[in-house]
Parts: C-alpha cells; structure tokens; sequence
C-alpha cells in the first residue's frame, strides 16, 4: 500500500474513528449514567409510594382487627340463629346490621361490609356509594376457591385486588376486597366470615402524588399488579383488568424487591421500575418515557456532537495542510526511488523548503551517484569474478574425465590390445584437443564429437558394457555451447547407472533439438537410477555425506560432475537455464539441459 493511503487509513483509524468513538462513548456512558441516577430517583420515589400504601393497608388490618374482636360482631355470630324468614328474625338481622354500621364511619374509604354466620345467616351494611361484591349464599360462598385460602389464613387477612376475583368482587367500580375469618375470643372457634371492601381512591391519590409530570407534560405512570401480571390499578384508569405482559417483556411481576430497566412499554421506550409491596405478592410499577427524562441531557449531547465535530475537522485541515505536504514530498521521492531500481542512475531530485523534505532530497542525490559508482565496480569486479569461477570449474573437470581416460587406456594395455589402444589414443586426442580449445564456447558438432569419443572409449574399457544412440537435428549443429557439458552427463551414468549390469544391457540416448529460442539436450539411460535423498542433495547443491567409500566417490563425482556442469551454465548464460534430472531408483535418469540459440564466439 503507498505512502498516501496508509496516512489515510492512519489518520481515519487513529483519529476520525477515535474520535466519533469517543462521542459515542460519552453519550452511551451519558445514557448509562442518567438510567442509573433516575433508576435510583424512582427507587426513592417507588419506595415512598409503597410505603404509604402499606400503611394504608396496615391502617385497614388494624381498623378490622378491632372490629373482629368487638362485642357487637362477636355477639351477632355467636346467637345468630336466624333460620326463619319471619317478621320477628327479620326484625333481628337489622337490628345487627345497624349496630354494624359504625364499621362504615371508622374509616372514609370503607364502601361495603358483609357477615356471615356459621349457619348461613348474612348480614350487611354499606354506603350509598355503588358496590361490587355479590352477596351469595353462605353454601356458594364455601364452594369458592377463596374460602379455603381464608380458613388456611386462619383469620389473617385476605385481599382480594379489583379484577382478580370477578365472579365474587365484580368488575366496576375497582374496589379492594378483605376476607377474614372471625374466631371466638374465648374459645377461638370459628365464628363466620367478614367481607369488607374499600374504595380504591385514596390509593389513586397516593399514585398521583407522585407523577411528578415532566417539562413536556407527561407524568409518571403508575400500576400495581399481582403475581399473574394482572394490572388491578392503574394511575391512568386505561389499562386495568389487562395483563402487563401484553405491554412490555420485562415481566415485573417477578420482582424480589426492586428492579429497574429501560424497556419498551406500549411501544415506547420506556424506563420501568418494579417494587415488591408484600401485600399478597403485589408488586407497585412506574412507567416514565426515556424522551421525557432525556430532555435534559440534549444539550449535553450537543455539546458532546459540536465538541467531536470541531475535534474532526481540526484534524482534517491538519491532515491537508500539514501531513498531505510532507507525504507529497515522501511519494516524489519514492517515485524517483523506483526509476533508480530500473536502472536509470541520472534521476535526481529536486525540493524547496527549509525542513527535513529537502535533507531527505540531497541524501537522496548523494545516494543514487553513490550507488552508480559502486553498481560499476561491482561489475567489473563481478565479470573478473566469472571469469575466474570458469576457470577454476573447467580445471576441476579436465583432471577429473583425463584421469578416468587414462585408467582405461592402461587397462587395454595390461591386455596387449594394441589396435584398441590406438583407436582410443585417436579419440582422447581428439578429447584433448576440444578440452583445450581456446574459446570457452565450441559447436555442438563439436561437443557432440567430444561426447562421441569419450562413449567409444568407455565402451572399450567397460567391454561393450552399454550402447549409446545419437539423435542430433541439422539445424542444431552449428549453435554454440559451452565445452565440456555433456562428456561429465554421460559419464555420471556410465559411472553410476550400469553398475552392475550385464554387458550390452545399458543404453544411453542423446537427443538434441532446436526450437524456437533455446536448444534441449536430452541425455536418457535405463540404469539404476537416482534414490530420492540423492536427488535432494544435488538440488541443494551439497555432496552427500556418507561414511563409505562407495558413496564418497558418488558425491565426489555426482556433486563435482553435475553440479559443476549446472553451475557453469547458469553462471555463464543465465538463471534460466541449466540442467534438470529426473530419476527414480531402478527406472534410470534422464537428464534435461537447456542452453539459448547463440553462435557465440566459436571460429
């Protein structure tokens, strides 16, 4: 990636981003903050509302404790025998329900009460206000599920909520509903059951005194629901008698104590927070718009964005007028830079400017005729350097097959083989004389004479040992090579190929072509092959390293012969060519040489 897209990338990364990320961070911690502060208002807030309800609660257990144990209402269910529907016992049940109504004066938020007696006898009082409860038979009123969790209470309260026991309390208006079982003060019997409902508006104005209506005028919303979720009161009177599910999923019905989070209510986001009432698993909820409570913070989040919005564009113009000059300057350079890796030595560059751009020019200058005089004299010291690897490779090599030539010509003469003798002293002169050669490069024909003579020799000595096959196109013929390429080829798989073989059964073909560039030599035999270690240690470049006698002389000659031969053509023409072998153990070698179409300086 160049100079100018990673500051880019840099000053995006490091900076733009850093710097929206931080404006974002402070208003999410903003946001967090003010859920935590108002969470904690409406703790104090829920914690007063429920408070002064349960004293309005306790206030009621109180007022029926005192009503349960007077004189009158233990009286009129210990003697309540009224069984007949005539004038006189009708006459007695409302004597006992006027001396009741006292019960209705105790308290302003009393709307109705019901006795029953033991043997069914009921009586009642109430206001002028509209009630609720339906006045069933003692009988029924056994039958219903309630009635078993007053005799378990065993004369504890219990409240009935408005909407939870429809079939007994009814529906409208929304009254609170007391059931307790009355017991004897003296023998602690079960007396009857008392029924007594309170209206809910004290209850309402506790709620409403605590909206605390918001600059925009909305308030909070208040609602007490039981354990299933059922709404019984409500601070707006528009959801009663419905299940708070329906509105939300933060289910506070289950709250322990207290619990506040920012839920959707209605569709609204919303900041909801749920406390326990203790009064029949009631739980006191408040529902306040996030809007309404974020108003506030507005200016602060305007502030946050006007503060991250200069923050951005300072950075802009610093990144234009100041870091784009100085990567101009750094690109200008570099694009010189690359002009000099092509190889044109006469570029320079030109600054103006008092700062370090202008250092980093001259130094640029100083550099690049610098470079130009060292790149000439590694070249001439490269050239004396070839020169002198050549010679010593080609010293290596002539020693090395002359030695091998000389050993079998002695071997004829210790058999008095006179005619053999002078055919292979023909050909090694004829070795000598292209070994000799005063031009590094010779003529295939020539090179492929040379081959010849060393193959007619070596099956003199080795006794028919191999055939050999020449395969060499015209047009071949009078490109150059370098002297002594494929005499070390060939002997590499006389030497190491037919070991072993019987006489006659080695083959060794030389194919040459010409095609459009380049020339391809093929030398090919069928004998032993190459193990895979081998073949590693000659691309590497390394002698195998070995312990015996045997393989020493294998890596003395493969790693002399082959690699000497593949450095010498690399070296003198080029990386691209050189020699390939291809070998498995048992399936011969076959060795690829690659040299360009050049008539070089043979004459």
């Amino acid at each position: 990636m160049n100079l100018r897209p990673k500051l880019m990338l840099a000053f995006i990364l490091l900076i733009i981003i850093p710097m929206i990320g931080l404006g974002i961070f402070s208003f999410i911690n903003s946001e967090a903050l003010l859920e935590k502060k108002y969470s904690e208002q409406t703790e104090i807030s829920l914690k007063a509302v429920g408070g002064n309800i349960r004293y309005f609660f306790r206030e009621l257990d109180q007022l029926s404790d005192g009503n349960l144990t007077s004189p009158e209402l233990q009286d009129t269910l210990k003697y309540s025998t009224y069984s007949s529907n005539d004038a006189r016992t009708q006459i007695k049940i409302n004597q006992a329900e006027k001396e009741m109504n006292r019960i209705l004066f105790q308290h302003p938020a009393v709307s109705f009460v019901v006795l029953y007696a033991k043997d069914g006898t009921m009586f009642r009082t109430f206001r002028n206000d509209p009630t609720t409860f339906r006045p069933i038979s003692f009988d029924l009123l056994q039958q219903h599920s309630t009635y078993k969790d007053v005799l378990n209470l065993g004369g504890r309260p219990l409240w009935i909520g408005p909407y939870e026991q429809r079939v007994l309390t009814g529906v409208q208006p929304p009254l609170l509903t007391q059931m307790r079982l009355v017991k004897d003060i003296e023998t602690f019997n079960d007396l009857g059951v008392m029924v007594t409902q309170y209206k809910t508006e004290e209850v309402y104005s506790m709620l409403k005194a605590f909206q605390n209506p918001s600059a925009d005028g909305e308030d909070t919303r208040y609602v007490i629901v039981n354990k299933a979720g059922l709404i019984l009161l409500d601070s707006r009177k528009e959801i009663e008698g419905l299940n708070i599910n329906h509105y939300t999923d933060a289910q506070p019905q289950a709250t322990v104590s207290y619990a506040s989070s920012r839920e959707s209510f209605e569709e609204v986001d919303s900041l909801v927070s749920s406390y326990q009432l203790d009064r029949n698993g009631w739980v006191l909820i408040s529902v306040k718009s996030w809007n309404s409570l974020t108003n506030e913070n507005v200016r602060f989040v305007q502030w946050i964005g006007m503060i991250t919005v200069m923050g951005i564009l300072s950075a802009v113009l610093f990144n234009v007028f100041f870091v784009n000059r100085v990567a101009k300057s750094i690109i200008k350079v570099v694009r010189k830079m690359r002009l000099v890796e092509q190889g044109l030595l006469d570029i320079r560059v030109t600054a103006q400017g008092r700062d370090e751009t202008v250092l980093l020019a001259n130094s640029f200058n100083s550099m690049v005729e610098r470079i130009g005089n060292l790149l000439s004299e590694v070249r001439r010291e490269q050239a004396r350097k070839q020169h002198a690897e050549m010679m010593l490779m080609q010293a290596q090599i002539k020693p090395h097959f002359l030695f091998n030539t000389l050993e079998s010509i002695n071997a004829l003469a210790a058999q008095n083989e006179g005619a053999k003798i002078m055919l292979m002293v023909r050909r090694l002169s004829n070795l000598l004389r292209t070994s000799m050669h005063h031009s590094e490069e010779i003529s295939i024909r020539q090179e492929i004479e040379h081959a010849r003579s060393y193959l007619e020799i070596q099956k003199y000595r080795f006794e028919e040992l191999f055939s050999y096959e020449l395969n060499v196109q015209e047009e071949a013929l009078e490109y150059t090579i370098l002297k002594l390429t494929l005499q070390p080829l060939v002997e590499n798989s006389i030497q190491h190929g037919f070991e072993g073989y019987a006489d006659g059964a080695g083959v060794i073909s030389i194919e040459v072509t010409a095609l459009p560039q380049q020339i391809v030599i093929m030398i090919q035999d069928n004998g032993a092959g190459m193990s895979e270690d081998v073949l590693l240690r000659l691309a590497a470049g390394m002698n195998p390293s070995s312990k015996s006698s045997s393989e020493a002389e294998l890596g003395e000659r493969r790693g002399l012969g082959l690699r000497n031969v593949a450095d010498r053509l690399r070296i003198h023409y080029g990386p691209a060519y050189g020699i390939w072998i291809c070998s498995q153990v048992g399936s011969g070698t076959t060795i690829r040489c690659v040299i360009p179409k050049s008539r070089g300086e043979e004459r």
